[in-house]
């Protein structure tokens, strides 16, 4: 979790917002191999599934704003955040290993390890914890910030980006250019730490001219991610999510856009968004075992059309996420490992 700083209003409606965009993806995605690809329903949660892309990229451009802009040395962020972190994972790892009734203890233990679907976060998040000592001084030095930002731009979002467009028309050459990628092997911008390090540069602000840009490209990725993987799927007659992948330019920016116009608009907190925010990360680890538990008795995305059904169970799996998240946090000495 973030380290103690003072309090970004919009930050904190961000996170409110990425948590529930999260619990929206789930709700949407829960029942997605129980239709056939490119029925209504199957379009339906495909839709709602590409329209909340943009909020893990959310959270991560969030951690890099607040730890690349602060001065914690990396034990006090091992020490506090990552302990929370970790705890909360082998908590709620163990509670879904519980749930899901793996045969023998054997896949228990295993299950328990390698963690429910949605608690990949843990590990990310973790890993760049880590690399905070190493991003820091190279995101607060503007060329070379500037220059890794090309780098993870180019490597991590354009040229898979591109690859995405070509594989329904020449397979080969998309396996070529993936082939050639992977030979480059320059690891360090390839994954999530291209998105903490540009959280940070946001958080410092940009001109009306790029803030404009952005705000642009935000509106365009937000609508081409669900749009192209309905449109690609009917063509082909298959699945075709190529854009989904939460480091696609078209995930980052509509994240990116939101992040800005949050941090500028938004300039007075409330003692309830605090709360939600406080209690988002409860709310994310609890989400999908509440999403389950709904569905047990008939809620889910195919209550009715899931075009229109998607929302209201988002909604109310919400509610109940962050009412738990909100309770953990209250329990004495061990609520803030929990949440």
């Amino acid at each position: 979790m973030p380290p103690k700083s003072r309090r970004i209003p919009g930050y904190d409606l961000l996170r409110v917002l990425a948590t529930f965009a999260v619990i929206l993806l789930h709700t949407a995605t829960s029942q997605l191999y129980a239709v056939e690809v490119n029925s209504s329903p199957w379009q339906g949660m495909i839709f709602w599934d590409g329209l909340m892309r943009w909020s893990v990229p959310a959270f991560f451009l969030l951690s890099g704003a607040l730890f690349l802009s602060s001065d914690k040395p990396l034990s006090e962020i091992l020490r506090k955040n990552a302990l929370r972190i970790g705890t909360a994972y082998v908590f709620w790892s163990f509670v879904y290993a519980l749930v899901s009734r793996p045969d023998g203890w054997k896949s228990f233990l295993y299950t328990w390890i390698a963690g429910h679907y949605h608690l990949w976060f843990c590990w990310a998040i973790l890993g760049l914890y880590l690399l905070v000592p190493l991003l820091r001084p190279l995101a607060r030095n503007e060329t070379l910030g500037r220059y890794y930002l090309l780098l993870a731009f180019v490597f991590a979002s354009l040229l898979p980006m591109l690859l995405g467009l070509v594989w329904p028309f020449s397979p080969r050459l998309h396996a070529l250019g993936a082939a050639v990628i992977d030979k480059i092997n320059i690891g360090l911008p390839m994954g999530y730490a291209g998105i903490f390090v540009f959280g940070y540069f946001l958080a410092k602000g940009l001109s009306p001219k790029n803030e404009r840009l952005l705000y642009l490209l935000g509106i365009l990725g937000v609508l081409f991610t669900p749009v192209s993987a309905l449109i690609l799927s009917v063509r082909f007659e298959r699945e075709m999510t190529s854009f989904y992948p939460f480091l696609m330019p078209n995930t980052v920016f509509p994240a990116a856009a939101l992040f800005v116009f949050l941090k500028n608009k938004v300039k007075r907190g409330t003692p309830l968004l605090r709360l939600l925010s406080d209690a988002s990360f409860g709310a994310y680890l609890v989400h999908v075992l509440i999403l389950g538990l709904l569905s047990r008795i008939g809620l889910s995305s195919l209550l009715f059309s899931s075009w229109f059904s998607i929302l209201p169970v988002a909604v109310l799996a919400a509610i109940l996420s962050f009412a738990v998240g909100i309770t953990l946090r209250r329990i004495p000495a061990i609520g803030k490992y929990l949440s």
